[in-house]
């Protein structure tokens, strides 16, 4: 009978199998490792690209900052032109505005009324003065109260005259004055609104670019870049 011997051959199928194993291990483990590194690098780049865009996004947040205080800037600049300009109508208005008012009664005293005495006082004027009868001061209160300058003329009293005046009708008369006619506040309305409507429709504008640029961050580039080649089609 022969005899042989298989330990030999188990052993070495043992030790193939084995390197089999590690072969497959070291592979499993160098794809894994690659793996890693692999997005350890994509992370990396891709955190360098967001640093990248977060310094671009705060130079351009500062810029608008500036653009912000600007308009501040110019608001206040508004608000101290419109205060010297009340302050120029005031004085406008205290100079040729009682010379209007002179000219207007003048122009409504009839040649047999004389005024003797002329009050102001909040606004109001009190005249006192002769004329030879009661339809001469009707007149003249209808005449004042045609006037853009004068309003709600009341009759205070009528008495007859004494002494020299002892012919003559004395007459007091009460009536609101205005420095500056109807007309002339509403145009100076008129324009103030109309300067207030374009000074918030500018803001407005400027505003909505502002804000509309601070919401969409990522529409950045392709704005800052539509503005140069702007200023390059300009140049």
């Amino acid at each position: 009978m022969i005899r042989i011997n298989l330990l030999p051959v188990k052993a070495l199928r043992a030790e193939v199998t084995r390197r089999r194993e590690i072969v497959i291990g070291a592979v499993v483990l160098g794809a894994v490792l690659a793996l890693l590194i692999g997005t350890h690098i994509y992370q990396a780049l891709e955190l360098s690209g967001l640093q990248t865009e977060l310094a671009s996004l705060r130079a351009d947040l500062q810029a608008l900052n500036v653009k912000i205080k600007e308009v501040g800037d110019l608001q206040n600049k508004i608000k101290d032109l419109r205060s010297k300009n009340k302050i120029i109508e005031n004085l406008n208005k205290k100079k040729s505005g009682p010379v209007l008012v002179m000219e207007n009664l003048s122009s409504a005293t009839p040649n047999s009324l004389w005024l003797t005495d002329l009050r102001e006082s909040g606004g109001n004027v009190t005249m006192n003065g002769l004329a030879v009868d009661n339809q001469t001061i009707a007149d003249f209160m209808k005449a004042i109260a045609l006037s853009k300058h004068f309003n709600n003329v009341e009759l205070v009293e009528t008495t007859q005259g004494a002494g020299p005046t002892a012919s003559l009708k004395k007459f007091s008369i009460r009536t609101g004055v205005l420095y500056r006619s109807p007309e002339t506040f509403s145009n100076d309305r008129r324009r103030k609104r109309l300067r207030s409507s374009a000074l918030r429709l500018s803001c407005s504008r400027r505003f909505t670019t502002v804000f509309y640029i601070a919401r969409t961050p990522t529409k950045w580039p392709s704005w800052r870049t539509a503005s140069k080649s702007r200023g390059m089609k300009k140049l």
